[in-house]
């Protein structure tokens, strides 16, 4: 059982009671001033991303920028994230600069990343294209933009927040979603009211596609095995 994205430097909730279950989970950083507390996480279960998220864009200084290279570059198991952009909160021409310049080390150093995108589609599409890049979209929920971002082979990871839309449109979000592409997460601590663990959410999330928690479970194990080859 994985979890395709939570933040690791923050305290685990006692909701997430099967965390221990876990085999692996991907620990991502919103500020530059987490990232020391992300080195210094001692779990050999946590894949770790540093990055600075479109909220807290401000931390991206030339200090910043040159520290990120710096971690990048004496840990070849590091990879790049949370990064993004939202536009219901800040500037997002700030944030698209910030961003280009993030993908543009992560290529560089061949990292995989991961992305918040928030009313963004199109301009993370955008720069995206032409890159090589490996990507998770972070709690992704658009079935709209599913077939250009599969064709950008970006992965897909399912938040306990699609909960709170009807059966219908979470239906077909996740039909639209290739099943080699599915991740699951719970963005812990950030869990949201009714979160009792990651398989209640996949039982939950299988209630409504057509699945078993187990079938989706396993699913997502695989996808974040090959994902990290």
């Amino acid at each position: 059982m994985i979890d395709a994205h939570l933040h690791g430097t923050e305290p685990v909730p006692s909701e997430y009671a099967d965390f221990s279950g876990l085999s692996r989970y991907v620990s991502c950083t919103a500020k530059a001033d987490e990232w020391d507390s992300q080195t210094a996480l001692d779990d050999p279960r946590a894949i770790k991303f540093y990055g600075v998220h479109p909220w807290y864009a401000e931390q991206w200084t030339l200090e910043n920028k040159k520290r990120f290279f710096d971690i990048l570059q004496s840990d070849p198991n590091a990879h790049v994230g949370e990064i993004g952009l939202d536009s219901k909160r800040g500037q997002v021409l700030g944030q698209t600069m910030i961003l280009i310049q993030e993908l543009d080390i992560a290529e560089y150093f061949k990292r995989v990343v991961t992305i918040h995108d928030v009313g963004c589609e199109k301009m993370v599409l955008d720069a995206l294209k032409g890159r090589n890049l490996r990507v998770i979209l972070h709690s992704y929920g658009s079935d709209s933009y599913v077939k250009p971002y599969s064709e950008m082979e970006c992965f897909f990871s399912i938040s306990p927040r699609i909960l709170s839309r009807s059966d219908i449109r979470v239906r077909r979000l996740m039909e639209a979603i290739p099943e080699d592409r599915l991740l699951l997460e719970t963005d812990s601590p950030n869990i949201g009211a009714g979160f009792a663990g990651m398989r209640d959410f996949a039982d939950r999330l299988g209630s409504v596609s057509g699945r078993t928690g187990e079938e989706l479970i396993a699913i997502s194990d695989e996808n974040l095995g090959r994902l990290f080859q």
